[in-house]
């Protein structure tokens, strides 16, 4: 018998001269002991499983009695009894594709109930060490030094989590279907595409994000209320992780992305201004001896380097001294250098 008719026969898409002629086929020795054979095969995957007893009024053993018996006896064989044969077959074939069905459920529901392990993947730099990565949405990620991400490998098919531990710059792939979820500390961003700086800020016990491009949500990770604020493009927020208070304001933040670039910017920036900067930069305070000190006026644009050498460029365009104890700094009025004549 031609393997791809008995296939064609068990998937009901023979003629009916070929059923006629499988089932003759079934009722030859050769036919019968294949037939007995893949009988034996289906059954014997299931026998070591509970599912073996779907259907335990089916008289399966006398069923195969039956077959033996028309071996011995093959004039009973007839076209008259040919549909009980055809039943016979119906019979067993259902058993099977209902094994297989409820097999299919009973995984289905333990691979509900028993989710895979989640993997995690974890990036990070050392001291004095910038990296760049991508992430497999396409989203970009510049780490600072000393600092971390952490994000589950692949991401959920509703959503993409990332932690993150020291300061990062994102540029955040768009997908409408998997919103990307943020966490720093006590912090949750939420966005869909955008670009922007976040700094946890351990010594000030903060967290700072600075949106270049977009919007984003900041909420508290375990804020029952749901409250969060809504930060768009030149926004700079500061999270407080003691309290929880959130400082807003609208704000170039080209300086906060100074770590990278490398450059600090200012335009007609008062003092006090440019010195809030630099507070948060250099994680340093500063002070000032008079009002009028303090509202000066600054246009410069200045590579980034240490602190001492920056307030030196500051100081000589302004005309100003400053003197520091104990992390701040106090600006000063410069003094006039007195020479005295030979």
């Amino acid at each position: 018998m031609n393997k791809q008719q008995l296939n064609k026969y068990f998937r009901n898409q023979c003629s009916p001269e070929e059923i006629d002629q499988v089932l003759e086929w079934f009722q030859t020795e050769e036919g019968m002991a294949h037939f007995e054979a893949s009988l034996h095969r289906d059954m014997h995957r299931y026998a070591d499983d509970e599912l073996l007893m779907l259907y335990p009024d089916i008289p399966t053993d006398s069923l195969l009695l039956r077959i033996h018996q028309s071996k011995k006896n093959p004039h009973r064989f007839n076209h008259r009894s040919s549909w009980k044969i055809r039943a016979f077959v119906a019979v067993i074939i259902g058993c099977i594709l209902a094994a297989h069905s409820v097999l299919y459920i009973q995984f289905a529901n333990y691979a509900a109930n028993h989710p895979p392990e989640i993997t995690y993947r974890t990036i990070s730099t050392e001291a004095d060490q910038h990296r760049l990565v991508t992430l497999e949405d396409g989203t970009h990620v510049r780490l600072n030094s000393n600092s971390s991400i952490q994000l589950p490998v692949p991401f959920a098919p509703d959503r993409r989590d990332v932690s993150l531990s020291g300061e990062a710059w994102f540029d955040v792939a768009a997908d409408s279907e998997r919103p990307f979820y943020l966490t720093a500390e006590q912090a949750q961003i939420q966005v869909l595409g955008t670009r922007f700086n976040v700094k946890i800020d351990s010594l000030s016990q903060n967290v700072q994000i600075a949106v270049a491009e977009g919007r984003v949500a900041l909420n508290q990770q375990a804020d029952e209320e749901g409250r969060s604020a809504i930060l768009t493009q030149k926004t700079f927020a500061i999270f407080d992780l003691a309290t929880h208070e959130m400082l807003i304001e609208q704000t170039p933040v080209e300086n906060y992305l100074s770590w990278f670039r490398g450059r600090l910017y200012f335009y007609n920036d008062p003092l006090w201004v440019v010195s809030r900067y630099l507070e948060r930069i250099y994680d340093v305070s500063f002070v000032f001896d008079t009002q009028q000190i303090r509202d000066l006026p600054l246009s410069v644009d200045l590579a980034k380097g240490d602190l001492t050498t920056v307030l030196d460029i500051i100081g000589q365009t302004l005309g100003l001294d400053y003197s520091f104890e104990q992390d701040t700094f106090l600006w000063i009025t410069q003094q006039p250098t007195i020479t005295t004549k030979q």
